[in-house]
């Protein structure tokens, strides 16, 4: 399988709009980032985790032509506000089979009522609700998932778990069905906003120290402000760990 990093910023991207800070003004492509989702590919099947607002840009750089189905790890809306483009993948009444839990499908519904229920002959539903049961493993064509909860300040985000590779966006804590779920992954994609403590995500120390526990082959940082610049903390961090970049690809089993 294939994963490919659609995008790793924070919720304002990089640079930031009217920053002239040292990464904002950067010529490295590596320090451009969109919004963040990824996207998983087999040999027949495509998954899509979250609709950033980014989302028609990424899809358009990567070539996603198809979809089979679309997660999301929570409701806010640097990983939702590109709901409105699925329906260029939705056509002639198939709806995605997308996989959420019962607090983000709420605020979505509430939100985008139109995405999820046909509100017209000419508005079709789009996409086709399956609410998560943390506790239950299921697959999306040839694909095993595992989804786990996730602190993210007040609310719970998800994680999911393609097989080798894992990935925790937006979390500031660790629980304990989270470790259960990550033990034995190679790959882990994780959350890392800022070298300095921050409430509601993970950070450079936590980050490492999570890494240190969970003891994947290899983890990638994702998530990050303008705060991170790609060359200056690839210098500093552990050899078992690399910050992303938007178009990074990543081969596993």
């Amino acid at each position: 399988m294939i994963c490919t990093i659609l995008g790793c910023g924070g919720s304002s991207g990089v640079p930031e709009i009217g920053c002239d800070c040292f990464t904002c003004v950067s010529s490295n492509p590596k320090n451009k980032r969109l919004r963040s989702s990824i996207h998983i590919q087999s040999k027949t099947t495509s998954i899509l985790v979250d609709t950033s607002p980014d989302f028609r840009q990424q899809a358009l750089a990567h070539g996603i032509k198809h979809l089979d189905a679309i997660l999301y790890t929570h409701d806010h809306g640097d990983h939702i506000c590109g709901i409105d483009d699925t329906k260029s993948f939705a056509r002639n009444g198939h709806t995605i089979p997308t996989f959420l839990n019962q607090s983000t499908y709420s605020t979505l519904l509430q939100r985008f009522p139109y995405i999820f229920k046909q509100t017209s002959p000419l508005y079709l539903a789009r996409l086709r609700a399956n609410v998560l049961e943390y506790d239950k493993g299921f697959q999306v064509g040839d694909i095993n998932i595992i989804s786990f909860p996730q602190v993210h300040g007040k609310i719970v985000s998800t994680g999911f778990r393609f097989g080798e590779l894992a990935y925790s966006t937006d979390l500031n804590d660790l629980s304990t069905k989270a470790v259960e779920a990550l033990t034995g992954i190679k790959i882990w994609i994780v959350d890392c906003l800022r070298y300095a403590w921050t409430p509601t995500h993970s950070y450079l120390e936590r980050t490492i120290s999570w890494s240190d526990k969970i003891k994947p082959e290899l983890t990638i940082l994702t998530h990050m402000a303008h705060d991170i610049e790609y060359e200056e903390i690839r210098k500093i961090l552990p050899q078992n760990m690399i910050p992303a970049f938007d178009g990074l690809k990543i081969n596993f089993n």
